[in-house]
């Protein structure tokens, strides 16, 4: 029988004591690994880290400086000796007033108040503009009475226009009102009531389908529409539903 003896229980086995000082070591070497890798990190971080902005003057945002009056222009306290600096742009000088109204008669006849007004608008001081208006009236460049005749013949002869009609037209063209009275003076209160009548005539014509009364009273309206009213309106009316007016009898109702 073989008796084997063990060591007592306070006693380790030789063989353990070089497993513990080996894993001692392994444990020291992490730790000293841990702690490399740390400061690798912190150092890497201050490395990332952007550094503080350097002081500058201050500058104006060019952007803002892309449109309006001052477009184009660098507001750069540093550029205000800069000769290449680009300055507001200066604007051209305006033609010659007389030269300049000439040519607008060219394109179109013009009363002298419609090239008082181009004039104007085109930028030329009100004193030149009032010069030229009087020397191109003096030299018959321009003729408000001629105009206002003209204008006149050619709304009655082809539109048939009344003489309010014509008074609006001619207001229109910043005519006078002297020169406009003095043109509608000269057109013939008969001929003026025989254009009414005709037209009254016309128009009465398509109102066959209507009764007496709602005839009468769209052909009142058509006619004031025209720049005829009053008694002679009335009067007219009355002469082209009663057959009066046209030839061949009148116009029949419901």
């Amino acid at each position: 029988m073989a008796v084997r003896f063990l060591p007592a229980p306070s006693e380790e086995p030789a063989a353990s004591k070089p497993d513990r000082k080996n894993l001692a070591e392994v444990i020291e070497l992490r730790s000293l690994l841990r702690q490399q890798e740390w400061k690798s990190s912190a150092t890497d971080d201050v490395a990332e880290a952007p550094a503080a902005p350097e002081p500058t003057r201050a500058r104006i945002d060019v952007s803002v400086l892309v449109s309006g009056p001052w477009a184009g222009v660098v507001a750069d306290p540093a550029d205000e000796d800069d000769e290449s600096v680009a300055q507001p742009a200066t604007e051209e000088p305006l033609p010659d007033i007389s030269e300049q109204a000439v040519k607008m008669l060219a394109r179109k006849a013009k009363s002298s108040g419609e090239l008082q007004e181009e004039l104007l608008r085109a930028g030329y001081e009100a004193v030149d503009v009032e010069v030229v208006i009087g020397e191109f009236e003096q030299n018959l460049y321009l003729d408000d009475a001629g105009l206002a005749r003209a204008v006149t013949e050619k709304l009655r002869d082809s539109k048939r226009a009344s003489k309010s009609q014509i008074r609006v037209k001619l207001k229109a063209r910043r005519l006078p009102d002297s020169v406009i009275e003095a043109a509608l003076g000269e057109l013939d209160d008969d001929e003026e009531f025989a254009l009414l009548r005709a037209t009254a005539v016309e128009r009465a014509r398509r109102m066959q389908d209507l009764d007496r009364a709602t005839a009468e009273r769209r052909l009142l309206g058509f006619l004031a529409r025209r720049g005829w009213s009053g008694e002679p309106a009335t009067r007219a009316v009355r002469d082209a539903l009663n057959g009066a007016g046209g030839a061949g009898g009148g116009v029949r109702f419901r």
